[in-house]
């Protein structure tokens, strides 16, 4: 049923009526919604700015007599959490940075893992991504730029898939991937959640962001985070939510997982993504333009879309009315010259 509804709220048109202070005039403005067309404008611009910032910029070097290692100042780490310990709606509760008042959840764990990698790594960055799993539980992402670089290693999977992996040991050991926790993990996997030192709460995973040719580069990692954010699910094409009755009744993985990231963040009022003043001033991000003095318009009040087309119509008639008797008077000021001139 909740799901039913998200989809119900992203597409009624919600409309916002402003005024201008000074002339009286009103005019109206569809609002902002997760999904809908204002909200991934929105995101468009936010992710455009961000990839204008980081354009020419590189943050890793080779190391020299290494040509599988370099330094990276950049590193993505993803989280899950626990099925065993928490319920969905739990671990999404944990991401809030504020309890939820009369339950005794986990909250603020995103804050607590960020100020790990501070004694970790030292001063940086981060960008944080509250995304979903296709099975709606929450799996973050988040970004870090370091002051100091960190040393990574190209390692390639069974799958061919090429990843840049932490090789210090002391690091490794500090995050909780060290050679004993790696063979615990294959015995005992809770185990090792149970005594990883910066992340209790499920699996953690570290992945070095580099400029080689195929690999992930910076620019591509950073704008990751908004690939659900900037597409539209009100309009027509493959992502319009248009008679889905449900999020689970969705067979598409990536438009499962979308919904299941809008469902989390607007149920438990998180952001989806955010980055502060730390992050934008390490990447070169301009901080944005602000106007000068208070706005000559005000918010007046929101309205459904039911009430905003009713005021339309009404609008309408009233705008056809005026023409008509514009018409009509113009045609009798015609009438009257022609019958003077006789």
């Amino acid at each position: 049923m909740l799901q039913a509804i998200l989809l119900d709220w992203i597409e009624s048109e919600d409309y916002n009526k402003f005024t201008n202070l000074e002339t009286g005039e009103i005019i109206y403005a569809q609002s902002a919604k997760r999904g809908n067309v204002v909200y991934a404008t929105r995101k468009t611009k936010k992710r455009d700015a961000l990839k204008n910032a980081l354009e020419g910029k590189v943050f890793d070097y080779p190391v020299k007599g290494f040509r599988n290692r370099r330094m990276t100042r950049l590193l993505l780490c993803t989280v899950n959490f626990d099925r065993s310990k928490f319920t969905c709606e739990e671990a999404w509760a944990a991401l809030r940075s504020t309890p939820i008042e009369g339950l005794d959840y986990t909250y603020n764990v995103i804050n607590k893992l960020n100020a790990n990698i501070s004694k970790i790594f030292g001063k940086h960055g981060t960008l944080t991504s509250k995304e979903a799993q296709s099975s709606g539980y929450p799996a973050p992402h988040l970004i870090f730029i370091l002051d100091e670089p960190v040393m990574v290693q190209r390692h390639v999977g069974k799958d061919g898939h090429v990843s840049w992996r932490l090789c210090d040991s002391r690091i490794l050991d500090r995050i909780g991937k060290g050679i004993s926790m790696r063979k615990l993990c294959r015995k005992d996997y809770r185990s090792v959640i149970d005594r990883n030192p910066i992340w209790k709460h499920g699996f953690i995973d570290f992945e070095g962001i580099v400029s080689e040719e195929g690999s992930r580069s910076g620019r591509d990692a950073i704008t990751y985070p908004f690939k659900y954010l900037v597409k539209c699910l009100t309009e027509g094409g493959k992502n319009s939510i248009k008679d889905v009755p449900d999020i689970n009744s969705v067979k598409d993985k990536d438009k499962r997982t979308m919904l299941f990231t809008h469902l989390g963040n607007k149920c438990f009022r998180t952001r989806d993504v955010s980055f502060g003043k730390g992050f934008k001033d390490r990447v070169g991000m301009l901080p944005e333009a602000k106007n000068e003095g208070p706005s000559e318009w005000k918010r007046i009040r929101t309205m459904a879309d039911y009430e905003y087309n009713f005021i339309s119509a009404v609008n309408e008639q009233r705008s056809i009315q005026r023409f008509k008797n514009i018409m009509a008077e113009q045609t009798a000021g015609g009438r009257h010259v022609a019958l003077s001139v006789q």
